[in-house]
């Protein structure tokens, strides 16, 4: 991609805000200093309490470029389909407040945006509990056109559950209707993404991880890992891969399903859960990867299953 001299801007830059002072700056430097140039910056401020919208300001008023928004609190999805709804660009890139990009986040990216109609990028993930960064990426450049096999790719690399390492087409979100779903607390980018999947036919991968993301300290034992917003997702990768026994092997699926299981049964009854067990065993039998993967949530009874979730005895964590 080429930057234009018109004043569309090719690329929109979304960023919501909420009560991120003490990170703003580090995020909104680095935005700022990326190589590629030719690009609006969206930043949403979603009823901050704290003096994010004052850093807001402050930018938009020194880079023409920053574009500042303010609402109530709404929550991510909602700031993000308010940035999506003001957004000017060809393309469209999402960046946290609390986290940072390096100088050619956009530029490695934009590279390639013609040849696809989604660009994943890598990135690099701080583990504070470990005090140690991990770099998640492809490696290698790659065009999928096949939907099991990127499925399978994505998934196992941890490329497909973010927003932040990947340009979206705008023209693509909005003849579709694509939005955030505001009733998501959990699981909200990963079903932005597989629902911009299902329109499109081909997916490059680039190998460069420029995003730098900060998982907050204790995320693990804190996450909500919402059942019902995860069945979703799954039943949308179904919808794109189909339910095929053994096609593909994606036991991290059924893996992180089984944590969200184990916290729902914890708290809840055998009928409550009966239905959400019964998912999981068609889970556990479409994507386990060999003979002994996920063995007991395929064949025990779903009472016994049931019980050994709520002891702890099957607990995955």
């Amino acid at each position: 991609m080429k930057e234009n001299k018109s004043d569309k801007p090719a690329i929109s830059v979304i960023v919501p805000v909420y009560n991120s002072s003490q990170t703003l700056r580090r995020c909104l430097e680095s935005l700022l200093l990326q190589t590629f140039r030719d690009f609006e910056l969206i930043l949403v401020d979603d009823g901050s309490t704290d003096a994010s919208l004052s850093v807001c300001r402050e930018y938009e008023a020194s880079d023409s470029r920053v574009k500042v928004l303010a609402q109530d609190n709404g929550g991510v999805s909602s700031a993000r389909n308010l940035g999506l709804e003001n957004a000017a660009g060809d393309y469209v890139a999402f960046c946290d407040s609390d986290d940072m990009v390096r100088e050619s986040w956009l530029a490695s990216m934009s590279a390639v945006a013609g040849k696809a109609g989604l660009v994943v990028g890598g990135y690099d993930m701080y583990y504070p509990d470990k005090d140690e960064w991990r770099t998640y990426t492809l490696g290698h450049t790659e065009i999928f056109t096949d939907d099991d096999e990127l499925m399978e790719t994505l998934l196992k690399e941890r490329l497909l559950q973010f927003v932040w390492n990947k340009l979206f087409s705008l023209k693509v979100i909005r003849e579709n209707g694509l939005r955030f779903d505001e009733t998501f607390s959990v699981f909200e980018d990963e079903y932005f993404v597989l629902n911009y999947i299902r329109r499109i036919r081909t997916v490059i991968c680039i190998p460069e991880h420029e995003y730098r993301y900060w998982l907050p300290a204790g995320f693990m034992k804190k996450y909500d890992f919402g059942i019902d917003a995860f069945r979703k997702v799954v039943e949308l990768i179904y919808s794109i891969v189909g339910d095929t026994p053994g096609k593909l092997h994606l036991p991290s699926v059924v893996y992180w399903y089984k944590v969200a299981l184990a916290r729902y049964s914890s708290a809840h009854t055998f009928r409550q859960t009966e239905g959400y067990i019964v998912f999981a065993r068609k889970l556990a039998k479409t994507f386990h990867d060999g003979p002994m993967n996920h063995l007991a949530l395929r064949y025990l009874p779903v009472r016994l299953l049931y019980m050994m979730f709520r002891t702890g005895i099957y607990n995955p964590q």
